[in-house]
This record gives structure tokens, sequence and C-alpha cells, in this order.
């Protein structure tokens, strides 16, 4: 049994010196709205405003929302200067979030997440939409996650990385449907990742 726990013991410590994995990976930056849109803005519809922040219904707790004008483009999130800040730091983790829509039906493609910069545009789309209850989303901030550059090229790190070291804008998608709709978003999570050696 000593041997045993002892093997075990083992193992574990030359798994984490070896890879390192999951727990280098930090928390840089996380939004969950308890209290306040948290500087969130909706874009895409007919001009840009603030979200609005509902106090409960969240994923728990308070969330972001918007009701669709009918009336502009595809309406996303645009995430604040904070989130930007943030980018570079993010590049080889992960950007995570929550998304629900008031109805399923009468959907179209569209990007999911974007991001924009001085260096170019990156683009991401997930293969499904959010439900009518909250649906979780998590994208890789590496090239090799499926991103395009500038609409329809696949990008190099190094293009990547120069989109994020000076980001003006990361939009996440809002709208999914054809007419008027209600989106919400909660649980907005950047987190750092470990380079390639």
């Amino acid at each position: 049994m000593i041997v045993r726990t002892t093997v075990l013991a083992c193992a574990l410590l030359l798994s984490q010196r070896a890879g390192e994995p999951a727990s280098a990976a930090k928390t840089l930056l996380s939004h969950d709205f308890s209290t306040s849109p948290q500087g969130w803005l909706i874009a895409g519809d007919t001009s840009d405003v603030a979200a609005d922040f509902k106090p409960a219904g969240g994923n728990p707790g308070g969330y972001i929302s918007h009701v669709d004008e009918a009336l502009g483009e595809t309406w996303y999130f645009r995430a604040p200067a904070t989130v930007l800040a943030e980018l570079a730091a993010a590049q080889h983790g992960a950007l995570s979030f929550d998304l629900k829509q008031s109805s399923t039906d009468a959907g179209f493609p569209d990007d999911d997440v974007v991001i924009v910069g001085a260096a170019g545009r990156l683009s991401y789309r997930f293969d499904r939409a959010p439900g009518t209850a909250w649906t979780s989303f998590s994208v890789p901030l590496s090239a090799s996650a499926g991103w395009r550059w500038n609409w329809n090229q696949v990008p190099t790190e190094e293009q990547m990385r120069q989109v994020l070291a000076a980001p003006t804008r990361l939009d996440i998608r809002g709208e999914f449907r054809t007419g008027d709709d209600t989106g919400g978003l909660d649980n907005f999570q950047l987190t750092s990742g470990n380079r390639t050696r």
C-alpha cells in the first residue's frame, strides 16, 4: 500500500513538472456583471449604446442584454478598453463566455467573435448557436484554433500576435436570427496560456 501510494505521488509530480498545463494558465480578467455592465456596449444596431444590465437571470446573478432594434446589421456585445488591454497577454490562452437568445428560429451565419486592430481583423465562428438557456463558449487565442485573418485567410501566430498587441475592438455576437430578438451575455473571461517551447 505504501509502495503504491509512493508510485502514484511520484507519477503525479512528474506529470506536473513535464507539462505544467492547466495550472500554468491564469485568469487575466473576468466580468460576471454582478452589479453593472462593466463598460460593455452594444454595436452594429442603429448606434452604439450601453448594454442593458439585468441584476438577475444570469448564470448566475446578473448579466447584460440587448433588445434588437431590427433596423441595423448584426449586433454585437462590444468589450471595454479594460478587456482590450489584456488581449496581448491572452495569446495562447482562451476567451470564454456564456450566451443566450430569445428564440432559435430563422438563424443565419456570421462571425461570432471579432477582434480588430491596426494589423488586421481576426474572426471566429462556432459550430453552434446559443440556445434559449445559457450556453457556454470558449475559443483558444491561437492561430491553429480556426481563426480567420482579414475575413478568409488562416492567420500565422505572428499575425495573431500583432492584432492582439494593439486591438481597437473586440466584439461578441449577440444576434443570431432574422427579425427582432433579445440576447444575453454573462461570465466573460480571458485566461493566459503557455507559448509552445
